[in-house]
């Protein structure tokens, strides 16, 4: 894992996203996040904070609040005389977070098209959001592809203008991410980013009840029918089979 990240790649490049400052403490955070999401850590796995310091090449006291911060949102859990652990991700817990993100933006949708009324340009960083997904897409990164799908999601909330809102979705954004993450490598990328297509052309025509009748086959079915329990066993098994040879 690494910190830092330059791209050399030169051309035109799909309008991006501005950056966040980021802190230290939020490099390694979002190290931690993206090994998850790829399968470098599964759920329930121990995580040492010697071991993430020494492979990010950082002192520990980042990686300590950073853990702090995992914990606060659900994403490791501090059992004693065991340390660290990632949380489990059980059908029951999976369907508990889709439900509250199905409500949180059910309602940062129906804000969003009411403020379309006054000015459809509203969903331009939903258009560069799409963008960037099918950038992605086309370079086969399944990482990306699950960031960008969350991030479109937390731009639907940012743009309903409800701060409340956006705080009470903030902490499920990055278990989505890792769920999701996992999940993008049994879902063909394309049907991923066509179910995005989708979306904002519902919401662009101002059709609010086929955008949040998409929106809730897009988070609910595919993902109730997905078999994670059984992806992560199987993620195990290879990882397990790799570091044996």
């Amino acid at each position: 894992m690494s910190i830092d990240r330059a791209s050399s790649n030169k051309g035109s490049l799909p309008k991006l996203l501005p950056l966040e400052a980021k802190t230290l403490v939020d490099q390694v955070v979002d190290a931690i996040v993206e090994a998850t999401a790829t399968g470098v850590f599964l759920p329930g796995d121990r995580v040492v904070e010697a071991e993430v310091a020494r492979s990010l090449n950082v002192s520990r006291v980042p990686v300590r609040e950073a853990l702090r911060l995992l914990e606060s949102q659900g994403i490791v859990v501090s059992t004693r005389y065991r340390g660290m652990r990632l949380m489990d991700v059980s059908i029951d817990r999976l369907e508990k977070i889709l439900k509250v993100r199905t409500a949180l933006e059910t309602l940062a949708a129906q804000e969003v098209l009411e403020q379309m009324q006054n000015d459809p340009s509203i969903v331009e960083p939903l258009e560069d959001v799409v963008r960037q997904l099918h950038a992605a897409m086309k370079q086969k990164d399944s990482f990306g592809v699950a960031r960008l799908d969350t991030e479109f999601h937390r731009t639907l909330c940012r743009l309903s203008g409800n701060d409340v809102l956006l705080r009470m979705w903030e902490p499920l954004s990055r278990q989505l991410t890792i769920i999701f993450g996992l999940s993008t490598l049994q879902k063909d990328l394309h049907l991923i980013v066509e179910e995005h297509d989708e979306l904002l052309a519902k919401l662009k025509a101002g059709d609010g009840d086929q955008f949040i009748e998409l929106m809730k086959v897009h988070i609910l079915d595919y993902s109730r029918a997905l078999d994670y329990e059984g992806l992560v066993t199987a993620r195990r098994s290879e990882r397990d089979k790799a570091l044996k040879s």
